[in-house]
């Protein structure tokens, strides 16, 4: 008797945990209260000689200053790779909208010198609620050989 009323008192918390909008999924939900903004990056990578360069790896970190100045990146890095003509773009949505972004044109193949770039990120077009609005960040390379 005592189990099945547990039993009975767990589903009704369930039910109105479930209501009042909490989950038990390990994915949080970017709503009640959480800043999030969309960010899409997009570029080409070519070298001194203007010709585009397929499957050069493309690594974004975001980053963010602390109270005194102290810029820290995160650990997680995105990473993937230009397509047969140079071209690389990501889109972000629903993201923590981080100020600062380092851009990173790898050749996994050795024969150019990795380049970087470290960019400011403005958003626009928020709602003045927790949506921050979105941006757009255009980032071209120019490797040299090594």
């Amino acid at each position: 008797m005592k189990a099945k009323c547990l039993k009975s008192i767990n589903a009704i918390l369930v039910f109105l945990l479930g209501v009042l909008g909490f989950s038990g999924c390990d994915r949080m939900s970017v709503e009640y209260g959480v800043p999030n903004a969309d960010l899409d990056i997009e570029g080409q990578v070519s070298n001194e000689e203007t010709e585009a360069l397929p499957n050069i790896q493309i690594v974004v970190r975001q980053g963010w200053k602390d109270g005194v100045g102290t810029l820290y990146w995160q650990e997680y890095a995105d990473t993937f790779y230009t397509d047969s003509e140079g071209n690389f773009q990501r889109h972000y949505g629903n993201i923590f909208p981080l100020e600062y972004h380092r851009i990173i044109a790898n050749d996994t193949s050795g024969v150019y010198a990795s380049d970087s770039v470290e960019t400011t990120v403005s958003y626009t077009g928020g709602d003045r609620h927790w949506y921050d609005g979105q941006a757009t960040l255009n980032v071209d390379f120019v490797l040299k050989k090594r």
